[in-house]
């Protein structure tokens, strides 16, 4: 019998996640004077959807953008962006601040702008360019540093597995360290959900595993915890799919600009990525950020589709690797220098990838102030929903706006010992790991979420309907049920695996219920009901809305926030 240690800690503020918002969390809630301790699965130097680096971010600059685009244009640009599926409120927030956040960067020692102290800006969903080209490769590092330099205690290779949440309030959390057989059981007056996407529900095209586009660690842990916790989440029905290089699968899409477009296996142009008159920026091929038009293409018998920077100059040539290695491509322009693959000469072939539930869409719902419906629980970063596309500048001005809302909380709350119910869920979950490490036979994680993958692939895939997600969500009980009973660790680390495994089948129930509750088809490939085939606006027009409570899982429309 494997036997797990436990261990208390207390702060005021605890923060889940050390991806950007995360960080920024931290920092922030530091300089407010609290104690802070930050629970980060992997190591906050390389952690989270921006581990090997992020070579942008989109930002209002007030004495560039001031002359040319009023702040509420961006709003409009960015939620016709969105289909309208937008909590502007929030947006604007992120929009007022986003400039704020890239001097703190620079100021952390993150470089910002080109040789001659100017700003790169790229054209891309706003009228405007607002799309922000830095040198992001070792943007981590700086803010581990720079969390290093103040008072916030990091915890790496801890897992947080559960919120403990007593009458509508968050007490803390419940931690497993990845490395040795110890549960931490954190007690906190406000926690900041900063955690990733859910991922790897659906398998890689590929069929490699962890040969996808976001780290394979980001497994919806946040998702999950919330979910299980009480607070209701948005948009799981609405599964984000880009598109990238074909079997060496990384996100980056947008750093062929400039240069590069998108082209059929004629050489056709999918779009088109035309200059800006302004002579200071481009605007990128927006095709590429069309995996329905890629899928068209390839059923009209037109693909293979590559990414094509044939025609591009030299120094646009130069500037894309720059930006690649900084969005952390390295390893694949490495691999094409290897393949004698060169960008100038050589076409690149595109795909679309497996969906996640990210990119600020699909996740836990916020206000303004970042405050989920759970007291005292304030959320940022990729786990959030109802803001498309807020990406890096989401988690940098939301993981400091959640840290001020956080540190606020814990200055008005005292802390409390955990109830006998939260003690009760800690025992709970100590002997669930006791029994996943103590079973000498049995199905090990990689096995369970291969049949969570066939499950969502087929009965919640592309083509959905009634009667498939109502098969799929049978299958998934069943599975839930072997993976209780039979689901075997070897050691700490495929103990974590399995953990992750656990939680993605909450994220599944998610997917499946609510694509079920929505009947209409929405965002193409993100949501298609094969009997429900048309976009319902007049009865659907509004987010939708899971929790869970009582047992009971709650699902209800919720309207959209508009403020312009």
């Amino acid at each position: 019998m494997h036997k797990m240690s436990t261990r208390s800690v207390d702060a005021d503020v605890l923060v889940i996640g050390g991806g950007l918002a995360g960080c920024m969390a931290a920092i922030r809630a530091s300089e407010l004077g609290v104690s802070v301790v930050l629970a980060e699965k992997g190591d906050t130097v390389r952690s989270g959807c921006a581990a090997t680096g992020v070579d942008h971010c989109w930002t209002y600059i007030p004495e560039i953008h001031g002359s040319q685009l009023a702040i509420e244009d961006l709003i409009r640009d960015h939620t016709e962006f969105a289909g309208g599926f937008i909590n502007q409120d929030v947006l604007l927030y992120i929009a007022q601040n986003s400039y704020k956040r890239v001097l703190d960067l620079e100021r952390f020692g993150v470089p910002m702008r080109d040789e001659k102290g100017n700003f790169r800006l790229v054209k891309k969903i706003h009228r405007v360019p607002t799309f922000l080209h830095f040198a992001g490769r070792d943007l981590k590092v700086k803010l581990t540093e720079e969390m290093r330099r103040r008072p916030v205690k990091v915890l790496n290779r801890t897992m947080v597995v559960e919120l403990l949440v007593e009458d509508g309030r968050v007490q803390g959390a419940i931690g497993v360290n990845t490395r040795n057989l110890e549960m931490i059981v954190f007690r906190a007056k406000s926690v900041v959900l900063a955690t990733g996407p859910a991922s790897r529900l659906y398998r890689s095209p590929t069929g490699v595993h962890f040969n996808t586009g976001h780290p394979g660690t980001v497994t919806g842990d946040g998702h999950a915890m919330a979910y299980r916790a009480g607070a209701e989440l948005l948009n799981m029905e609405f599964g984000a799919i880009q598109t990238g290089p074909k079997n060496f699968h990384k996100y980056g899409r947008g750093s062929y600009a400039p240069g590069g477009r998108i082209v059929d296996g004629r050489g056709r142009p999918l779009g088109s990525a035309p200059r800006d008159d302004s002579g200071a920026a481009v605007a990128i091929d927006r095709s590429v950020e069309s995996p329905d038009g890629f899928v068209r293409a390839l059923e009209q018998g037109l693909g293979p589709i590559y990414m094509d920077c044939t025609s591009a100059s030299s120094e646009d040539i130069a500037y894309m690797k720059w930006a690649l290695s900084n969005e952390g491509n390295c390893a694949l322009l490495r691999h094409l220098e290897e393949e004698g693959l060169d960008l100038a000469r050589d076409r690149i072939e595109f795909t679309v990838y497996e969906p996640k539930y990210s990119n600020g869409n699909s996740g836990v719902a916020i206000d303004a102030d970042t405050r989920t419906s759970v007291e005292g629980l304030f959320a940022a970063g990729d786990c959030i929903g109802g803001v498309k596309r807020a990406v890096s500048p989401g988690a940098f001005t939301l993981g400091y706006r959640a840290a001020e809302m956080a540190a606020d909380e814990a200055s008005r709350v005292s802390q409390a010992g955990l109830s006998s119910a939260c003690s009760a869920k800690v025992e709970e979950k100590r002997q669930l790991c006791e029994r996943l490490l103590s079973r000498s036979t049995g199905p090990k994680w990689l096995e369970a979420l291969l049949a969570l993958q066939n499950i969502m692939d087929y009965y919640a895939g592309r083509v959905r309907s009634e009667t498939m997600l109502e098969a799929g969500y049978a299958r998934l009980g069943k599975l839930r049920q072997r993976v209780y009973d039979e689901l075997r660790a070897e050691s700490p680390h495929e103990l974590m695996r399995c953990l992750e495994v656990i939680n993605q089948l909450d994220v599944a129930e998610m997917v499946i219920l609510t694509a079920k509750e929505r009947k209409e088809s929405r965002f193409g490939l993100s949501h298609y009901r094969a009997d429900y085939p048309q976009t319902d606006n007049d009865n659907w027009f509004s987010f939708l809305a899971i929790s869970r409570s009582g047992g009971k899982t709650v699902l209800r429309k919720k309207p959209i926030r508009h403020i312009v």
